[in-house]
């Protein structure tokens, strides 16, 4: 750990000196081929959905969509008219429709009020699905084009950040917009569940070529990696891999992020989702117990085993799992004097604040939690614990039921900083920073 942190960190007394060489910043430049692709996302405070804000369109119109991991394609709802003059109808019989569409199905409008709906004869028809409520909405499928942002660029020099000034970095270079593939959704009814002021839904599966990640891809030349960077009402998304650099302000110091990697499994009955291979869950060194056949993906059925799934705003566990986890970790609280309280839904666990243990950087004590993977890595899950209300925190982990269709789903407030390479199969994820 000592190593990992020398060679990612440098102090901000360093950093300095190295801004104050370079004072020229260079203005971005027009490219076909960025480095990176970055996009700002909106948590609504509500639903606790992430939105990606695409610009698309002509004119130009912001569209956000809720992020969806384990969705085919991205879509948006335009029963009453999609308002752009740059769209286009993608053909049945098209490359794109063989993608999102199997079997080929042609659209007819014989039957359409083309008044209150969007209809071209010949067109792709597909169906779309709602992740929230898990309903079926038919369509069709369109193109139009998108602008997109570059990442900022870094210069990284044996290890250490370097800037030509104090904003850390210059802007990427302008990219030239990309037509793009979507979902045009007619079903007045298809976005019911998603979060206030979404379109629709943007998703970014492991497997589809209509993915968000696979058409950046795509577009650009660029890995099928993404990267998402989760907070408590805002976060970012990264497309083609990156820097991932990161300031901390209270520490006065900004460092290249150092990520640890696992494989991801392919789950044969799901294969958009993305499911990594835990062997078991520890909390403070004690070992959680857990059955080997809830941990393992059954081949036929694709039940059990462990995801990824941003929607869910807390990791959760199947109910045996669960019951043994809230056991080790109020153990460890009763051995720290840490004083339990009332439960406050949909947490069991609550603990008095003023007596759990707090850092010198003013965090709770943990990492508790820790994932192990095969090969003897691991993953310590930082934020085990969450703020509810003044004076208390709960363990931020939730009672899954007791036939879920996963075992383990880790939720977008244990996620942190984490990056999806499809390209190698792998996940990557940042251990925690401690400074003494």
């Amino acid at each position: 750990m000592a190593s990992s942190l020398a060679s990612c960190i440098t102090q901000f007394s360093l950093l300095l000196f190295f801004f104050i060489s370079f004072s020229n910043a260079q203005l971005p430049s027009s490219t076909s081929r960025p480095a990176s692709i970055v996009f700002e996302l909106d948590r609504d405070p509500l639903t606790l959905q992430y939105m990606i804000k695409i610009n698309q369109g002509t004119p130009r119109a912001d569209i956000k969509l809720t992020l969806d991991l384990g969705g085919k394609l991205p879509w948006l709802r335009c029963h009453k008219g999609y308002m752009s003059s740059s769209y286009r109808p993608v053909k049945c019989k098209s490359p794109q429709c063989s993608l999102a569409s199997k079997p080929v199905s042609c659209v007819s409008c014989n039957d359409t009020k083309l008044k209150t709906t969007q209809c071209h004869n010949n067109a792709c028809r597909i169906y779309t699905s709602n992740p929230v409520t898990q309903s079926i909405s038919s369509g069709e499928l369109i193109s139009d084009v998108v602008t997109v942002k570059s990442e900022d660029v870094y210069t990284i020099d044996d290890g250490y950040i370097i800037s030509p000034d104090m904003e850390f970095s210059k802007p990427g270079p302008i990219v030239t917009p990309r037509r793009f593939t979507f979902g045009c959704a007619t079903a007045s009814n298809g976005l019911r569940g998603l979060a206030k002021g979404a379109a629709g839904v943007a998703g970014i599966g492991r497997s589809s070529g209509l993915s968000l990640v696979s058409q950046f891809s795509a577009a650009f030349g660029l890995s099928r990696i993404f990267a998402l960077e989760l907070y408590r009402s805002s976060g970012t998304i990264y497309f083609g891999g990156g820097f991932y650099v990161t300031l901390n302000y209270m520490m006065g110091v900004i460092y290249k992020r150092c990520l640890t990697y696992t494989p991801l499994l392919i789950n044969q009955r799901r294969r958009e989702e993305y499911f990594i291979d835990v062997r078991s869950v520890m909390i403070h060194s004690k070992t959680v117990l857990i059955s080997k056949k809830l941990l393992s993906i059954n081949k036929e059925t694709g039940v059990g085993g462990t995801k990824i799934d941003m929607r869910i705003p807390y990791t959760m566990l199947e109910t045996s799992i669960y019951r043994a986890f809230v056991k080790v970790h109020t153990e460890w609280a009763q051995g720290m004097n840490v004083s339990r309280v009332a439960s406050v839904a949909p947490f069991s666990a609550c603990y008095s604040s003023s007596t759990i243990p707090w850092t010198t950087i003013g965090n709770p004590e943990p990492p508790t939690v820790e994932l192990n993977f095969p090969k003897n890595v691991y993953w310590n899950i930082v934020k085990d614990l969450v703020w509810v209300n003044d004076g208390v925190h709960c363990l931020a982990f939730v009672d899954g039921g007791s036939n879920p269709t996963t075992s383990i789903v880790i939720g977008a407030h244990q996620m942190g900083f984490i990056e999806f390479d499809i390209s190698r199969a792998r996940v990557g994820f940042e251990g925690p920073r401690w400074i003494t």
